[in-house]
């Protein structure tokens, strides 16, 4: 013996005028998974769950780092290139390399996390301005980048 099915159709409604799954829930006392499914099954077409700028909780601003310089600042550093040095601030030996203006890929400052943080919070970088040039693999290679054909061959069993 099945009981009486509840009416949904008030649900799908709130859900299209713009309240979350989570308050048309709410609403019913039911989960949200649950009522995902009740939606589902009545063919509602869901929205994006992106948020984007102030809209998404983990938002903080954007980008203050140029993703290309701290690619290049990784590569210097892994390549040799950039030898990390103690904290400037308190001598601590686990740093970060932390970049006053962006338009000096090389200019680094060496901080500690607590204050490379303590900097971001009082402060704002420079963003990078200039466009630098690609640059070509065998420069790459050069900074530890990409391994030589010779390595890689080497590496698969090759001659």
């Amino acid at each position: 013996m099945t009981g009486k099915r509840k009416d949904y159709t008030e649900a799908v409604i709130m859900y299209r005028s713009g309240l979350s799954i989570q308050q048309t829930a709410n609403i019913y006392g039911i989960t949200r998974q649950a009522m995902h499914k009740i939606l589902k099954r009545r063919n509602v077409v869901f929205r994006s769950n992106l948020k984007f700028g102030l809209e998404n909780h983990f938002y903080n601003g954007g980008y203050d780092y140029d993703v290309r310089v701290r690619s290049m600042t990784q590569t210097a550093i892994n390549s040799g290139k950039l030898i990390k040095e103690n904290c400037e601030a308190c001598g601590a030996e686990r740093v970060d390399a932390h970049h006053d203006n962006y338009n000096n890929p090389f200019s680094i400052r060496w901080l500690c996390r607590k204050h490379h943080a303590e900097w971001h919070e009082n402060n704002r970088p420079i963003r990078r301005t200039v466009e630098f040039p690609p640059m070509q693999q065998e420069a790459i290679a050069r900074m530890g980048g990409i391994q030589s054909g010779i390595n890689r061959r080497s590496k698969r069993g090759e001659k």
